[in-house]
């Protein structure tokens, strides 16, 4: 436990000299702020201002995740071709590291976004969004997109940041088109698809619009469990046999 400390001690502190934290402070707030302007110059209902932001925050969420995993990649990259992993004596305590680190410092981003855009909503509106609306769309929207983070990694160290962040592009793209009925009865088994349809049933779970275990939900929670541990264990899996070798 204090060989992992000190892995997680040295990626927390070279991380600190990156574009790391300032994207995960300047996604929510910028978020935030658009979705407010939206709030208060659109004339549509207070729950489809409320279903917007998470929609928009599931869709812009996976292109998000490949420039942090870009970053966190190219810095050991530049490190002599990621010598400092090869030489390491864990090689999975070092890559459970960083994924330790990019998945709470998602898990905060994305409780900051909502936070930012909540809290405000609720004064503009006259209305008060309950602690558990908070809670559940941002487990929600970071839980959904958990199994990203260790399959950019893998693209990020593997294929350097043009596959990397293409891949992350496309993702968004994807989440937005599986939003709309061209998802319809294919979504739950797209991974670019659980994070906005999750959202929606979050919402209309949280105001009681309509029951959320329906055979879609059941199969996408189940997907996303069983593809998100797989992808974990596959990013240890590589990581393990990881010559340091790339290709831009």
């Amino acid at each position: 436990m204090s060989e992992y400390y000190r892995y997680l001690k040295s990626d927390i502190y070279k991380l600190r000299h990156s574009w790391f934290l300032g994207i995960h402070l300047l996604f929510p707030v910028l978020g935030a702020a658009l979705m407010l302007l939206y709030s208060h110059l659109s004339s549509g209902s207070e729950l489809n201002k409320l279903a917007a932001f998470a929609q928009i925050i599931a869709i812009a969420y996976p292109f998000v995740i490949s420039v942090i995993c870009q970053i966190v990649a190219e810095q050991e990259l530049q490190a002599g071709h990621s010598l400092n992993i090869l030489t390491l004596p864990s090689r999975n305590k070092a890559i459970f590291s960083k994924l330790a680190i990019l998945l709470l410092a998602g898990l905060f981003s994305t409780a900051l976004s909502a936070v930012l855009f909540g809290v405000p909503f609720s004064y503009m509106k006259g209305i008060k969004l309950p602690v558990r609306f908070f809670v559940i769309i941002s487990i929600v929207l970071w839980g959904s997109n958990v199994m990203m983070y260790g399959l950019h990694l893998i693209l990020a160290f593997r294929f350097g940041r043009n596959l990397c962040i293409s891949i992350g592009v496309i993702g968004s793209l994807l989440s937005a088109l599986l939003q709309t009925g061209l998802g319809t009865g294919l979504w739950y088994m797209i991974p670019y698809g659980l994070g906005v349809r999750f959202a929606e049933s979050a919402l209309a779970y949280l105001f009681n619009l309509q029951p959320v275990g329906t055979f879609e939900n059941r199969i996408g929670i189940i997907f996303c469990t069983v593809v998100t541990f797989g992808t974990i264990g596959l990013t240890a899996f590589w990581f393990s046999r990881y010559s340091g070798t790339s290709s831009d």
